[in-house]
């Protein structure tokens, strides 16, 4: 029972760094059809004005809450939480 709950924490905190880690994609830039209502942003790769709308979701999406980080570090409390009942839980005596 011990090996199976240190092998648990393990999973947990690999998948919780694995959340850390991960970069969701982003919203993709979306070109200004009235050129003169601009973010005032140039989209590189399309070399087209970014309209506000666009920049809006993309400034939102890189500032708003970071929910795979909220669930990664959620893994990882988890996991070390789960590693330490298994290392202080005494074995049930038959």
């Amino acid at each position: 029972m011990k090996q199976k709950l240190f092998v648990l924490a393990a999973l947990l905190i690999v998948l919780g760094v694995g959340l850390f880690v991960w970069e969701p994609a982003g919203p993709e830039a979306e070109c200004a059809e009235d050129s003169s209502r601009t973010s005032g942003f140039v989209d590189e790769e399309k070399n087209c004005p970014i309209s506000i709308e666009s920049y809006e979701r993309i400034r939102e999406s890189k500032t708003g809450p970071q929910w795979d980080n909220i669930g990664g570090l959620v893994l990882v409390v988890a996991g070390v939480g789960t590693a330490v009942v298994a290392a202080v839980r005494k074995p049930k005596s038959a």
